[in-house]
C-alpha cells in the first residue's frame, strides 16, 4: 500500500507541474517556428530573389532568418555520427562549416522551387516528456493545393530555442544527410576526403544553379 501511495502521489506531482510547464515550453518554441515561417515566406514575396542569378544573395537573406534558429553545428555532428569521434577538432570545425551552406543552399533552392500560399501551425499530439525538446508541426499549402506536412524538432538550450532537425512529408533530413555522409565516407576512405567530397557537391551545384537560367516553378 505504502508503495501504492507514493507512486500516485508522485504521478500526482507530475500531472500538476507538468501540463503548464510543457504547453509553455511548446508555446515558445511554436513562436521561435511562427516567427521564421513567416520571415521565409516574405522572402517568396521578393521576386527578385527567385532568379538563379541570385541565389548567392537569396543564401545571405535566408541566413539572416535561420541563423539565430538553426544549430547548425549540433545538426552537423548528427550528421557525421559515428565519423565524428574520428575526426579532428578542425575536421569537425570545417564540416559544420560546409553543412552550414548545404542548409542555406537547400532552403534556397526550396524558396526558388515553390510558391507557398499559406501554413498553420498543428496544435501539439501530446505532452513532450522533455519541457526542453519541443516537436512542432507545420501544415503548409503550396499555390497549387497541394499540402506539404514540415515538422521541426526544437531544442531549448541556454535559454532560447533552436531549430535541431526536421522532417518533411514523412523524410527525416537529418538521417538523410547522415546516410549520404557515410556513402561518401565508404567511397572516400577517410573524414577529411569525405568532407572535401560534400565540398565539392555543394561547388557543383552552385554551378549548375548559376547556368540554369531562372525556371522558377510554380507550384
Amino acid at each position: 500500500m505504502m508503495k501504492q501511495w507514493i507512486s500516485a502521489v508522485l504521478v500526482a506531482a507530475t500531472l500538476w507541474v507538468n501540463p503548464a510547464v510543457a504547453e509553455a515550453s511548446w508555446q515558445e518554441a511554436s513562436e521561435v517556428v511562427d516567427a521564421a515561417t513567416r520571415d521565409m515566406l516574405a522572402l517568396m514575396d521578393r521576386e527578385e530573389l527567385t532568379k538563379a542569378k541570385n541565389t548567392e544573395l537569396l543564401m545571405q537573406e535566408v541566413e539572416t532568418i535561420i541563423a539565430p534558429v538553426v544549430d547548425f553545428p549540433y545538426i552537423a555532428k548528427s550528421v557525421m555520427g559515428k565519423y565524428y569521434r574520428r575526426a579532428s577538432e578542425a575536421e569537425q570545425e570545417r564540416f559544420a562549416q560546409v553543412f552550414k551552406t548545404t542548409l542555406l543552399r537547400t532552403y534556397a533552392k526550396s524558396i526558388a522551387g515553390f510558391e507557398l500560399k499559406k501554413y498553420r501551425i498543428q496544435a501539439p499530439a501530446g505532452e513532450s516528456p522533455e519541457p526542453e525538446k519541443q516537436v512542432v508541426s507545420v501544415e503548409v499549402q503550396a499555390k497549387n493545393g497541394e499540402l506539404y506536412t514540415l515538422v521541426y524538432y526544437m531544442l531549448k538550450q541556454e535559454q532560447r530555442w533552436t531549430l535541431v532537425n526536421v522532417m518533411v512529408d514523412g523524410i527525416n533530413l537529418r538521417i538523410t544527410f547522415r546516410n549520404q555522409f557515410s556513402d561518401l565516407y565508404q567511397q572516400s576512405g577517410s573524414v577529411g576526403a569525405t568532407i572535401e567530397a560534400w565540398a565539392s557537391k555543394m561547388q557543383d551545384m552552385s554551378l549548375e544553379d548559376a547556368s540554369s537560367g531562372n525556371g522558377r516553378s510554380k507550384g
